[in-house]
């Protein structure tokens, strides 16, 4: 059973096109444990991964109460115990950064197992998932995609970016000033009683994060039973600042080079800084590792200063970029008057949504302290700024991670009045690139 807050009604639209297609489409009873069992074993099946353990079912039950789950059965199947389809979906805060959240609602785990695609199933979840949280009055919904050409015809649209860099450190002299705190090596049990407060005010540095759950953080800190072989292998660090507060922490682990000992691979699993002072410190210890030769580091933000931390920044390889969080607005007042604005001026945007949500121009007027109202707007834009959008150009633009010119040259946004995108962008311009550091 999903709380209060998750507990949506189920959508009667995709309810009928399924049913006519012989589809029973349904929440799942999550005190009914073998159904749960079935059902998460589908899901995972769908995206290739191992078979979930006893003890692995069990921890997931345990910690998936506050999701909505979602699935598909067909009762001709072989196993029609099993659904061919899942979706899970709760509302979560999505961080804007300025210490800032907007409510948001998370997709996650939509599948659909091989023997029946492209019978319309995936359209009525997703379209099922977006109706029900633009009736609850839940202004975005948001996904991470492991393909990317499925969701924009959804609406959604790639909202922050991650990075994979390899460092050779051969050589590498790190030439960024020290600050005046320390690192200390910490056992990874006791840097996972600190590391949700750690990691709630480096969220609000920064756009695009959601809070972590009691089992992220477990399999993070490879204490669940479906990471804990990897505990031998996992080390922590922590930055305390020069009054000894915890500032920040890194969690890494170290591979052998078979046939030179002198050249192990470090990557870095997850880094958290809440001051660029941690930040500086803690590349340091992740560089600075006697018999390393390489170091990586997956799904950092693309704007990543250490090029500019070390005396070789072509060392620095950025071996990999993808977009990671998709966005789709179903309210466009709360979404964008949610956020902070870099300059004050007026833009029109005039939206368009296949599905309605968002559909309408909508007048964005800025103030010099970063504040902003949003209001339906017909008529002359009188000196403002005009653009004409998707739906889906909306959500990648409403973290300022994707740059205004790139989607004008593309021709997914077009100026209504000469020098309309430049304006938009100033408006727009984040501190710094968003970034999101888990899937969901």
């Amino acid at each position: 059973m999903t709380d209060d807050a998750n507990a949506l009604p189920l959508d009667e639209t995709s309810r009928a096109a399924l049913a006519v297609a012989g589809l029973a489409y349904a929440a799942l009873d999550m005190h009914d444990a073998p159904a749960f069992d079935g059902w998460l074993q589908s899901a995972y099946r769908g995206f290739h991964f191992d078979a979930f353990t006893p003890e692995q079912l069990a921890q997931y039950r345990e910690g998936f109460g506050p999701t909505r789950a979602i699935g598909v059965w067909d009762s001709t199947a072989a196993e029609p115990e099993n659904p061919v389809a899942t979706v899970a979906s709760w509302r979560s805060p999505l961080s804007l950064g300025d210490a800032r959240t907007i409510e948001a609602w998370a997709i996650s785990l939509v599948s659909v197992a091989a023997t029946h695609r492209r019978r319309g199933i995936a359209r009525a979840l997703l379209e099922g998932e977006l109706r029900a949280a633009h009736a609850a009055g839940i202004p975005l919904a948001m996904l991470t995609v492991s393909e990317a050409t499925i969701y924009g015809r959804w609406g959604f649209g790639p909202a922050a970016y991650t990075a994979d860099y390899r460092i050779d450190t051969r050589g590498l002299r790190f030439i960024a000033p020290l600050p005046a705190g320390r690192v200390h090596g910490v056992a990874t049990a006791a840097m996972r009683e600190l590391a949700p407060a750690i990691m709630a005010r480096s969220h609000d540095r920064v756009a695009g994060e959601v809070p972590f759950d009691t089992q992220q953080y477990d399999r993070m800190f490879a204490l669940a039973a479906r990471t804990a072989s990897h505990a031998p292998k996992l080390r922590a660090a922590r930055y305390d600042d020069e009054h000894g507060e915890p500032q920040g922490f890194v969690l890494y682990s170290v591979a052998e080079d078979a046939h030179d000992f002198a050249a192990h691979t470090l990557t870095v699993e997850h880094l958290c800084a809440v001051t660029d002072d941690a930040l500086v410190a803690l590349w340091h210890h992740g560089l600075d590792q006697d018999l390393v030769s390489t170091v990586v580091a997956p799904m950092r933000p693309v704007d990543e200063p250490l090029p500019w931390m070390v005396s070789n920044p072509r060392a620095v390889q950025t071996v990999a970029r993808r977009e990671h969080l998709w966005l789709r607005v179903l309210d466009v007042p709360a979404a964008l008057s949610a956020r902070r604005y870099a300059v004050a001026d007026s833009v029109l945007l005039r939206v368009a949504d296949p599905m309605g949500f968002a559909e309408g121009d909508w007048m964005l007027v800025s103030d010099a302290d970063g504040e902003a109202t949003v209001t339906a707007h017909a008529g002359d834009p009188d000196g403002a700024a005009v653009v004409d959008l998707g739906v889906e150009a909306l959500g990648a633009l409403l973290l300022g991670g994707t740059p205004v010119e790139a989607l004008r040259v593309a021709g997914r946004l077009v100026e209504g009045s000469p020098g309309s995108a430049d304006r938009l962008a100033a408006v727009l311009r984040p501190t710094r690139a968003p970034h999101l550091s888990t899937w969901f």
